[in-house]
């Protein structure tokens, strides 16, 4: 605890970039000037460009190609489809930081620690910035080497047939999503201070929570022929 007292004493304004190159120190200025904006800005650009590019891929259409649909009803069909994966991959993120800001919080109630909750707030946020890069990074592999919306080339379901229940499971298992569980867990030691066995408990059932989601999404979309 002594470092984390040391680091939040030297606290200025939280960066965003710093995020890869010292979590720690961007940790510590948000506890003491939580900021929102700027994250929740770049989240947002780099998000819209990953969802761009998944529906840009010539794997997005072929897997309309494949039912054997046609004609303008069916082109229709498949132009909303990509106006809604753009957008939710713009909103997407900012709710799943605001229902995980939201659940620390109520936590947070049951503990010591006097984090606010903006200040959980702006901790998801510029964690959220590392799962941004994953879906631009994803986006442009996808572009570039085909594949379906959904299909993460960083994680170890790229390794394997996704199609099957096990590929459904590993597909959760990215490599960003890891590091972003990670940085939760440290954020909560410095950001909101609390004991290291809850905050890695947390970050832990976070992490299975995801990877649950990511197997049951990748195994409905699957059996919906998407």
């Amino acid at each position: 605890m002594n470092e984390i007292h040391e680091e939040t004493s030297k606290a200025g304004k939280p960066s965003v970039g710093g995020m890869i190159w010292s979590p720690v120190e961007q940790f510590a200025n948000i506890r003491s000037n939580p900021k929102v904006w700027l994250p929740l800005i770049v989240i947002t650009v780099l998000s819209i460009i990953g969802g761009l590019l998944t529906v840009l891929g010539t794997g997005f259409e072929e897997q309309f190609a494949a039912t054997g649909g046609e004609g303008e009803d069916f082109e229709g069909i498949i132009l909303f489809t990509k106006i809604t994966t753009v957008v939710f991959s713009a909103i997407g993120p900012i709710l799943g930081i605001l229902i995980s800001s939201f659940i620390f919080w109520l936590i947070n109630k049951a503990t010591s620690s006097e984090a606010t909750f903006k200040q959980f707030f702006s901790m998801n946020s510029y964690i959220g910035f590392i799962s941004a890069i994953s879906i631009v990074l994803n986006g442009i592999l996808i572009a570039l080497l085909g594949g379906e919306p959904g299909k993460l080339y960083t994680s170890l379901g790229a390794l394997v047939n996704s199609e099957s229940s096990i590929g459904a499971f590993l597909n959760g298992i990215e490599i960003f999503g890891v590091w972003t569980i990670i940085l939760t867990a440290i954020g909560l030691r410095v950001t909101a201070r609390w004991p290291k066995g809850l905050a890695w408990t947390m970050a832990i059932i976070f992490l299975v929570f995801t990877i649950g989601a990511a197997a049951i999404g990748s195994m409905f979309n699957n059996m919906s022929g998407m």
